[in-house]
C-alpha cells in the first residue's frame, strides 16, 4: 500500500479511537484543563505516532531465526503501455484534495474577515483592558490576544462578565486549539471523529472561560441569563472564541454540574496504554521484519526445473540469517531497516525476472548435479546490487549462474533507516533440480520434415511482431541497443513453451522479447514421420535507436531475424519490421564476398550470424555511390552478413 495512504489511515484510526475513548471515559467530568490537554494531545499524537519507530532498539537485540513462506510462482505477462494519469485512484485523490482545498479556502476567508474587523475597529482601553471597539451590533468575541466588543451595547456589569470570559480565552491561547481543530477537519474531513473532536475542543474552551467567570465572583444565574439575552448576528466566523457560543444548554448544564471528585483524574492515566498500543500497532511490520532478519528467504528456496526452465518453491530453511560480516570496509550494512529495499514491481516481479533469466548449465545437467546454492548480496544506498557472493556452494557452473543472474538484477528502490538511504543485505537460496519424470524425456527437434507454421505464414508473424513489439522507454533513455536472441519450442499442440534468452542484452529488452513471444497465438505444429512433434525456434531481435538502418527479415525453416528500431523519446515507440522487396533485391555480401543474384538468403542459418550491416541508399549521392561500387542492384541497398568464426 502507498506509504502516504497508510499514514493517512493510521492518523484517522487514531483520531477515531481517541474520540471514542473521550466519549466513554471523560465526557461528563469537570476537569476542563485536563480535558484540554487530552484533546490537544490526541490530535498531536495521532499525527506523530506513525513516525515513531522501534527499529534502532530492535537492531541491538539478538538475531532471531526465521522461516518465511512464498506462494508458488505464477507467470505474469506485463505489457509496456503508457501510464495514464486518469485512473480511479487519481480521480478519488483529486476529489478528496478538492474538498480539503474548499475547507482550507473557507478557513483563510474567515481569517481575512477577522483582519477586516480589526482594521475597522477602534483600539480602546475598557476597564483597564485593551479592546478593539466595533461600531456594530456584534456578539463579543476574541482571537488570540485581541477582544472585539461594542461597548455601547453593554452595561458595566455585563462588560465585566464579558471581559473576564474573553480574557480567559486570550491569556490561555485558546485560539491555538481552535486553529488546530480546524486544520484537523481540513485534512481529515472524511472522518466523522475529526468533526466530533473539533466540537469537543470548542465546547471545552467555553467551559474553561465560563468557569473563570464564576470563580471571579459573578452570580451564576445572572451570567447565564446574560448569555441567553445575547442574540446579535455576526459573520459566521468559526475561528473566533465568541462570548455566546451554541449550544448554550450544554454550557449551562456544565456550570450547574457538581464538580467531579479529584480521584477521577486517575482515569486520564489510561491515555498512556492507549498511546503505547497505537505506537506498537504502527511498528507491527518493523517488529515482524526484525524477527525475519532478512527477506526473500523461503521455506523452500527458488528451484529451477530443467523440464520447464521455471522457478518452483517448496520447503527448506536457513538456520542463521545473520550475515557473517556486518561492515565490509567502513560501510554499515543492515539486516532489517524501517523501509526495506524494493525490487521494481515488487518481489513477484523479481521472481519473474529470475524465472526469465536463470538457466540450468548444460554441463551440470549432463553430470546430473542438482542441489542448493545460497547467494548473499547487498542492495546499496543507490539501489544497486553489489558484494554478491556464494555462501553455500554446489558446483562451479551452478554457482556462477546464480551470481550472474543476481548481478544482472536492475536497480532496487533503496532501503531507508531514520529517513536516510542505507545498504541492506539480501539472501537468496536457489535450488537446481533435475526432473526425472517421463516428461523430461520428450524430444524437441531442431529441424523436422514439416516445420511449424505461424497462422498465415512467416509474413504474418512479422506483422504480428511489428504490431506488438515495443522499445522499452528505460532502454531508449539509456541508449541501449543491440541483439537479443530468444529460443522457444512449438509443442505438439502448436503452443509456445520453454522460452529462454540465449543471448541477453538488457533486462527490459530481454523481457520485451519474451513478452511478445509468450503472446504468440498457437502455431500449426511441426511433423516428423507423420507425427506431430515439438520443434525449437530461434528468434534474434535487434533493437536499434538511430532509425536510419533498413530493417531485415531473413526467414528460414526454423528461425527469423527481426530488426526493430525507434527513436529516443519519452513514450513507447513501435518497431518497424519490413521484409526484403523481392522485385528489387539488395546486394547480398556474405563474409566479404558479393553473392550472385540467385543467392538464397534462406540458406544461412541465423544462429551462425555474428552481425548484419545495412547500407541504405537514403540520398541520391549515397545511391550513386552504392551503384558505382556494387552495380545496378546497389540502388536497392546493401546487406553485409558476417558469420561467426568457429
Amino acid at each position: 500500500m502507498n506509504d502516504a495512504l497508510m499514514y493517512f489511515l493510521k492518523v484517522n484510526v487514531a483520531i477515531a479511537l481517541f474520540n471514542l475513548f473521550f466519549r466513554l471515559a471523560f465526557y461528563n467530568d469537570t476537569f476542563w484543563k485536563t480535558r484540554r490537554f487530552y484533546l490537544v494531545f490526541s490530535i498531536l499524537l495521532s499525527v506523530v505516532y506513525p513516525f515513531i519507530s522501534f527499529t534502532g532498539w530492535l537492531e541491538k537485540q539478538e538475531t532471531l531465526q526465521a522461516m518465511v513462506s512464498y506462494v508458488q510462482l505464477q507467470d505474469i505477462v506485463v505489457s509496456a503501455k503508457p501510464t495514464s494519469m486518469i485512473s480511479v485512484e487519481n480521480v478519488l485523490l483529486a476529489a478528496y484534495a478538492l474538498v480539503s482545498l474548499f475547507f482550507l479556502v473557507k478557513m483563510i476567508v474567515q481569517l481575512a474577515s477577522i483582519v477586516r474587523w480589526k482594521l475597522k475597529g477602534n483600539p480602546q482601553l475598557l476597564q483597564g483592558t485593551k479592546i478593539m471597539a466595533i461600531d456594530k451590533a456584534i456578539t463579543p468575541f476574541s482571537f488570540f490576544n485581541t477582544i472585539f466588543i461594542n461597548p455601547a451595547l453593554h452595561n458595566e456589569h455585563e462588560t465585566n462578565q464579558i471581559l473576564t470570559h474573553e480574557l480567559t480565552h486570550a491569556r490561555q491561547m485558546h485560539s491555538m486549539d481552535v486553529l488546530l481543530s480546524e486544520m484537523l477537519t481540513v485534512a481529515c474531513w472524511i472522518n466523522p471523529a475529526a468533526w466530533l473532536l473539533k466540537r469537543e475542543i470548542r465546547q471545552n474552551l467555553e467551559f474553561l472561560a465560563d468557569n473563570k467567570v464564576l470563580e471571579s465572583g459573578f452570580d451564576s444565574k445572572n451570567y447565564q441569563y446574560h448569555l441567553l439575552q445575547l442574540s446579535y448576528q455576526t459573520p459566521d466566523l468559526k475561528l473566533i472564541n465568541k462570548f455566546n457560543v451554541s449550544p448554550l444548554k450544554k454550557r449551562i448544564t456544565m456550570m450547574n454540574q457538581q464538580k467531579t471528585n479529584k480521584a477521577g483524574l486517575l482515569k486520564y492515566s489510561l491515555i498512556v496504554p492507549l498511546a503505547l498500543a497505537l505506537i506498537l500497532s504502527s511498528n507491527a511490520q518493523t517488529i515482524v521484519n526484525s524477527a525475519k532478519r532478512m527477506i526473500l528467504v523461503s521455506n523452500e528456496p527458488a528451484v529451477i526445473d530443467t523440464k520447464t526452465n521455471s522457478l518452483i518453491l517448496g520447503s527448506a530453511t536457513l538456520q542463521d540469517a545473520k550475515p557473517t560480516e556486518q561492515q565490509p570496509g567502513n560501510q554499515k550494512i543492515y539486516n532489517v531497516v524501517e523501509k526495506m529495499p524494493v525490487y521494481p514491481g515488487g518481489d513477484q516481479s523479481m521472481l519473474q525476472y529470475i524465472n526469465s533469466n536463470l538457466r540450468y548449465p548444460v554441463d551440470a545437467q549432463e553430470k546430473g548435479i542438482q542441489g542448493k546454492v545460497i547467494i548473499r548480496f547487498v542492495v546499496n544506498e543507490s539501489g544497486k546490487v553489489e558484494n554478491a557472493e556464494v555462501i553455500r556452494t554446489l558446483y562451479p557452473s551452478l554457482d556462477a549462474e546464480g551470481i550472474r543472474v543476481v548481478k544482472s538484477l536492475p536497480d532496487f528502490i533503496p532501503g531507508e533507516q531514520n529517513g536516510k538511504k542505507v545498504a541492506v543485505w539480501y539472501t537468496m537460496p536457489i535450488t537446481f533440480k533435475l526432473d526425472d519424470g517421463p516428461a523430461n524425456s520428450k524430444k524437441i527437434y531442431s529441424v523436422v520434415e514439416k516445420m511449424p507454421q505461424f497462422p498465415g505464414g512467416e509474413q504474418s508473424m512479422l506483422q504480428y511482431i511489428n504490431s506488438n513489439l515495443r522499445y522499452p522507454v528505460d532502454a531508449q533513455e539509456k541508449g541501449i541497443q543491440g541483439k537479443v536472441i530468444i529460443r522457444f519450442a512449438v509443442n505438439e499442440s502448436g503452443k509456445v513453451e520453454n522460452i529462454e534468452v540465449i543471448r541477453s542484452l538488457y533486462p527490459s529488452l530481454d523481457a520485451e522479447g519474451i513478452r511478445v513471444i509468450k503472446s504468440f497465438p498457437d502455431f500449426i505444429p511441426g511433423e516428423q514421420n507423420g507425427e506431430k512433434v515439438a520443434v525449437y525456434y530461434t528468434l534474434p531481435i535487434t533493437f536499434r535507436l538511430d532509425g536510419s538502418s533498413t530493417s531485415v527479415s531473413s526467414p528460414d525453416k526454423n528461425s527469423i531475424v527481426v530488426v526493430a528500431y525507434g527513436k529516443q523519446t519519452s513514450g513507447l515507440v513501435p518497431p518497424k519490421v519490413k521484409p526484403f522487396d523481392q522485385y528489387n533485391p539488395p546486394v547480398i555480401i556474405v563474409d566479404g564476398k558479393i553473392q550472385p543474384a540467385s543467392f538464397d538468403i534462406n540458406s544461412i542459418n541465423p544462429t551462425t550470424i555474428e552481425k548484419i550491416d545495412v547500407l541504405k541508399p537514403d540520398t541520391e549521392a549515397k545511391k550513386a555511390e552504392l551503384v558505382a561500387k556494387y552495380g545496378e542492384n546497389g540502388a536497392n541497398g546493401v546487406v553485409s552478413i558476417t558469420r561467426k568464426k568457429y
